[in-house]
């Protein structure tokens, strides 16, 4: 009991310390509409006017949840004064979604989060420059297979002594999706990452267009099948010539499929219709009939999609599909923001649904410690309370979804966003990181794949041609590696 007082007093003098943007009435607190998100409200602070003791109640409530364990079963009651934690974080929505949980920690804490806000196309070599000669970062957030690469280099600890001794004994780690925890947290046998943003391919599609009589009806006639959201590739790539205007003249849009196929995305593409990179032991495996049948259904694909959709980056291709120009796209969980914005011409004519074939691109991000970190034991908190029951619903405003089951349960988050079916759903089915997990030549072999596609989408080479290719170089850089 004295824990939870502690712990209404310490949230109460966050909640005063944040800037205010948005008072309540009759309450002496206000909340950011940053830590507000969500529907979030904030019991009201009572003042007894006649001199009485002042009755404080300063829950936080986000999606109809009271957030009653910000300190972590009572292990975050100001002892960390005087500790500086840095962080750093991609622009954009990460800093945004760090920025915004920060101050609540630092009141609970003691602590200073100091956060260092890196351009995407600069992040990776900052944060691999620090963690092998400045060592001023203590909390590394980064895409999985990166964190695995540092992982294997010693450059981050692993977790399951820091959890087991300094972690509140709510923490369920069991809580977590059990395909991103296993995928995103463990390398070599060790718990090197806690998730924190999970990431999978979806199907976006014209559901307006899907649910029009007039044009189910002209479907019907045209192929003798009734007009649905494909489940499988032959499906999609039939779906996706009905809609394309050079293959069906009566088409309501322009293009029946579109992606972001800028040199760097490619491969993406190639693993949503069953290609693969490598095998658990680090082998090529896409030099099959599986790597084949997806390069000539990429092929099939690209003719129904603008030919300009190979200078398509991730705000060229969301646009397009926002402006109605595609009836279907597979794309990061972030379009969808982009499909609601105002201006788009496709708001609230959106569906989500896992990509057909059921092969989805598995990305995410998550949280670790810096190896070199002096404040440990402040990192593992700081990770803990972000990625906390709690925790995770003061961050999943900021495009930071869910990596917990328990989250995704309740009703409020689930009426939040029309994604988290097909996200939880996808989830099930991905199997293969956007980046290739091979320690320090990550990046190395992702261009190889990016080069190989490409140049079988120009018509230079054959999907054959493609595969073989990628598997030479694959097994001469991998061999050259020489792995334990």
């Amino acid at each position: 009991m004295k824990k939870r007082k502690q712990m209404k007093k310490f949230l109460a003098a966050a909640l005063c310390g944040i800037m205010l943007t948005g008072s309540l009435s009759g309450c002496g607190v206000a909340v950011s509409e940053e830590v507000k998100g969500g529907g979030a409200e904030t019991e009201n602070v009572q003042t007894d006017n006649t001199g009485g003791e002042e009755k404080q109640s300063e829950a936080i409530v986000k999606y109809g949840t009271e957030l009653t364990n910000l300190d972590l079963d009572g292990t975050l009651h100001g002892q960390y004064e005087g500790q500086t934690l840095t962080v750093p974080v991609m622009s954009g929505d990460f800093e945004k979604a760090v920025s915004a949980v920060a101050p609540v920690f630092e009141q609970l804490s003691g602590a200073k989060v100091v956060i260092e806000s890196i351009p995407g196309e600069q992040y990776t070599d900052k944060v691999q420059l620090d963690l092998n000669n400045t060592h001023k970062y203590d909390v590394v957030l980064s895409p999985i297979a990166i964190l695995h690469s540092f992982a294997i280099a010693g450059k981050v600890e692993p977790l399951e002594e820091i959890i087991n001794t300094y972690a509140g004994e709510s923490y369920d780690l069991d809580d977590f999706l059990p395909g991103l925890f296993n995928t995103y947290g463990y390398y070599d046998g060790k718990l090197v990452a806690i998730p924190y943003k999970p990431d999978v391919m979806l199907l976006f599609y014209r559901k307006d267009l899907f649910e029009d009589e007039t044009v189910k009806a002209a479907y019907q006639e045209k192929y003798g099948t009734e007009l649905k959201v494909p489940e499988t590739n032959e499906e999609m790539v039939q779906v996706a010539e009905f809609f394309t205007r050079s293959q069906n003249p009566d088409s309501p849009v322009d293009y029946g499929y579109c992606a972001m196929m800028l040199k760097g995305s490619t491969r993406l593409l190639f693993f949503n219709r069953g290609g693969d990179d490598i095998d658990e032991n680090l082998n090529p495996n896409m030099n099959n009939a599986e790597g084949v049948e997806a390069m000539n259904l990429i092929l099939e694909l690209q003719e129904s999609a603008p030919k300009e959709w190979v200078q398509m980056g991730w705000d060229e291709a969301n646009q397009f599909f926002a402006n109605g120009n595609a009836a279907m796209m597979e794309q990061w969980p972030g379009l969808w923001l982009t499909c609601q914005a105002d201006g788009s011409a496709v708001k609230d004519k959106v569906g989500v649904a896992v990509a057909p074939g059921k092969t989805p691109t598995l990305g995410g991000w998550g949280a670790s410690i810096a190896s070199e970190s002096q404040n440990k034991e402040l990192a593992w908190k700081f990770i803990e309370f972000m990625t906390s029951r709690d925790g995770e619903l003061l961050k999943i405003e900021n495009t930071m979804d869910p990596c917990r089951a328990s989250t995704y349960e309740i009703p409020e988050v689930q009426a939040s966003s029309e994604l988290y079916e097909a996200l939880m759903e996808s989830f099930n089915y991905a199997k293969t990181l956007a980046d290739v997990d091979v320690p320090y030549i990550s990046s190395k072999l992702c261009d190889v794949m990016e080069t190989y596609i490409q140049q079988a989408m120009d018509g230079s080479i054959t999907p054959e041609d493609v595969v073989a290719g990628m598997e030479e170089e694959f097994t001469a850089e991998i061999g050259n590696l020489e792995l334990e």
